[in-house]
């Protein structure tokens, strides 16, 4: 294969003739700020900040290397100015004399360039092949050989043990962020180094097999990702700037960016972060866009997504430097400095990712006042959590009722006991309890489907095995389902059923940050910029607890907890929550006669009456 000329990574030189103009957007005149006063720090080499005592300390160091050597060789294309120059080349002369690459191996002692290639080897491999592509055509020959040298005898000399079936778990992993991570920044590598070392170009068809999966996968979800949007983000960028590199050395476009699923994933974080509330499911529920995502999504022509992206720039010009992996510097390269942030599409009442089973529910305007995110699928993903049948809740741009996660990573975190921290486990959910547990590790619903009608969008999840069995090795559940609905977009609905062979005592549980205020038949959640007022209904004489998280980090803020429990046993139970925007007394009723539920709502300018099946299906509403 013949590549192009340097640079012809997924910085071209388009891309660099933007790092000249004068920033006329608040947001870019943030990033450019932020360039031009850590370049000048940076430029004398001052103590790396990393904390070696934290979760994956090496990776960690990796980032802080690749941003600053990233902004010093913008500050450098922006002056011409030699000290930017040298100090780069110095970092990369760092990360060639560390002495161990990898955290995981550093904690056993094994410092062998070739004992694994993770996380941080993917990293450092897409620093050395950026500033190695930026810095080529200036290289005196020592100073190519020092970058030739470092991947010579570290990351392609590990790349090409690890970097092929069999050989490493992430090799070909179609729902883990360390197969484009590892993979990508490898591939950027081999493209950069390409007519230099041989070993880029054998190891370039290995990297190639290993995305395969990963990206076709995006075609099964429609554009969903399973590790959420945090990862999302993480997986994502590599996988994009790899693709793009690849399309820019070669002149052509690669096969797999032509797939449906891969522009449709422009959209997936995007959804599950409503006026920047995070609403996703799992580790890392947070999320900012990057410009990857902006490169990714013009190269898609994906204009939705980009308006999207600008609307958030407009709202948050700040984020322009938060998100990891030198956003800053990102924007200023990628960015056109025109921002589009007006009319956006809206998104439909209800709106799945199949094959993910993620929904969402929404008022319909493309900033909505009320919205909520509903998790089906499987527990059996990367990064998951057990929280199938949970919500999170948007008010007015305030998340008011959500999943508690976890705060840090520590050891247990990714052990075989990581299912016993209840920052992960159901215990922290808004989910189905029966007799006190919830959903298990390894548990998956049976269906999640959504409808829209006027005036009327759900979602209806059934998966009467999730629980687990019961003391004899039954299940717990003969019928366990749950139906989600937005009723003509003023209010949110939850209607649980639970059908059990012996006599159970279920709940469910809401957890929230807000101030909680006790009221008659029901709770008012008053937040900073939202009121939100809840009433519960139950087929059964019911109870309305509330309780206190105890988050593993302790210093992490605790929630309340909201259990609408049934008073005693029973072995039919249905449990209703309604959640109004607002303070204004509302009410919810529940009759169960014969196979039909009959559910009355009522609040400020609403009134509805729906009659739903004992299978959870929308019969009639009025």
């Amino acid at each position: 294969m013949k590549l192009g000329s340097h640079p012809r990574l997924y910085i071209g030189s388009s891309d660099l003739a933007r790092l000249q103009r004068r920033p006329g957007s608040p947001f870019l005149k943030i990033a450019n700020a932020w360039v031009v006063k850590n370049a000048a720090k940076w430029s004398q080499m001052p103590p790396l900040t990393f904390n070696l005592y934290t979760h994956n300390s090496f990776l960690v160091r990796a980032r802080e290397v690749q941003d600053r050597i990233l902004a010093l060789l913008a500050r450098w294309q922006q002056t011409a100015d030699s000290r930017y120059r040298e100090a780069a080349i110095n970092y990369i002369r760092m990360i060639g004399d560390w002495e161990c690459w990898s955290w995981i191996t550093w904690r056993k002692g094994d410092y062998r360039p070739a004992a694994i290639f993770d996380l941080s080897y993917g990293e450092n491999s897409a620093t050395l092949a950026l500033a190695y592509d930026l810095l080529h055509d200036t290289l005196s020959a020592g100073e190519k050989k020092l970058f030739l040298d470092i991947a010579s005898g570290r990351a392609l000399a590990s790349g090409a043990v690890h970097c092929r079936p069999g050989a490493s778990w992430w090799f070909g992993a179609a729902g883990s962020n360390w197969n484009t991570v590892c993979a990508g920044g490898l591939g950027m590598l081999c493209l950069a180094m390409y007519d230099d070392l041989p070993a880029a170009r054998r190891i370039l068809p290995w990297v190639e097999k290993s995305f395969v999966p990963y990206m076709r996968h995006l075609d099964e979800t429609g554009g969903g990702w399973p590790e959420g949007t945090g990862y999302w983000n993480y997986g994502m960028s590599y996988a994009f700037m790899y693709l793009m590199s690849w399309e820019n050395s070669a002149g052509r476009r690669h096969p797999l960016m032509q797939l449906k699923g891969v522009r449709k994933t422009m959209e997936f974080p995007l959804d599950f972060t409503p006026n920047g509330q995070a609403c996703g499911f799992g580790d890392s529920n947070s999320w900012t866009p990057l410009p990857f995502h902006y490169a990714a999504a013009r190269r898609l022509r994906a204009g939705s997504a980009l308006q999207r992206i600008d609307a958030w720039l407009c709202r948050r010009p700040e984020d322009s430097c938060s998100g990891g992996w030198a956003p800053a510097v990102g924007w200023l390269l990628f960015h056109d400095d025109r921002l589009d942030a007006g009319r956006k599409s809206a998104l439909p009442g209800a709106k799945l990712y199949g094959g993910l089973d993620w929904a969402v529910l929404s008022d319909g305007r493309p900033e909505p006042a009320l919205f909520a995110s509903v998790r089906g699928g499987t527990t059996k993903v990367s990064h998951g959590h057990c929280d199938l049948f949970s919500f999170n809740l948007v008010v007015n741009g305030e998340r008011l009722v959500a999943n508690e996660g976890n705060a840090e990573y520590l050891d247990t975190t990714f052990s075989p006991r990581r299912f016993d921290l209840p920052d992960i486990n159901a215990q922290f959910k808004n989910t189905i309890f029966i007799n006190g547990v919830g959903v298990f590790d390894g548990a998956s619903l049976d269906s999640t489907r959504i409808f829209n009608r006027p005036g009327l969008s759900g979602v209806r999840l059934e998966g009467s095995g999730a629980i687990g069995p019961t003391r004899d090795g039954g299940q717990s559940a003969k019928f366990c389902g749950r139906l989600a609905l937005m009723l003509k977009g003023r209010a949110f609905l939850v209607i649980d059923r639970v059908v059990t062979a012996h006599p159970a005592r279920i709940e469910t549980r809401l957890h929230t940050h807000a101030e909680v205020r006790r009221q008659s038949r029901g709770a008012c959640l008053r937040g900073k910029h939202a009121n939100l007022r809840l009433a519960f209904a139950a087929s059964v004489p019911g109870l309305l607890a509330r309780a206190m998280t105890a988050p593993t980090t302790p210093t992490a803020e605790p929630a309340q907890m909201l259990r609408w429990c049934t008073r005693a046993l029973h072995t039919d139970m249905v449990l209703v929550t309604l959640a109004v925007p607002g303070a204004a007394p509302a009410s919810v009723a529940v009759q169960q006669s014969g196979r039909a539920l009959a559910i009355a709502v009522k609040a400020r300018q609403l009134a509805m009456r729906l009659e739903v099946s004992e299978k959870l299906e929308v019969l009639n509403v009025g």
